[in-house]
């Protein structure tokens, strides 16, 4: 239980901390975007998939607070999906001893 609320809290900071940095986030284009720009190619994209929090927002919310659930929810994903390996793997482990 003790263990349990240490990643809870964990998982708050890191939370928080995030959407405490967000205005300071860069509008800039990342690495690849701004390749794509410098030889001439960023015209030529095709989408072939659509990303549900593209662009890091949520769609019908605007600036800060769609960026802030969309950081929330990738997070919470991210960590779910994390603590999901790491308990498949501590079962194989335990089986395997």
């Amino acid at each position: 239980m003790a263990g349990q609320k240490v990643w809870l809290i964990a998982f708050i900071a890191i939370v928080l901390v995030t959407i405490a940095l967000l205005p300071f986030a860069s509008e800039l284009p990342d690495g690849l975007e701004r390749v794509a720009e410098m030889f001439g190619f960023a015209e030529r994209e095709r989408q072939i998939y659509s990303a549900p929090l593209k662009d890091y927002a949520l769609p019908g919310f605007g600036g800060f607070w769609g960026q802030a659930v969309a950081a929330v929810v990738g997070i919470s994903v991210a960590s779910g999906l994390a603590w999901l390996l790491a308990t498949k793997i501590k079962k194989v482990k335990r089986n395997d001893a």
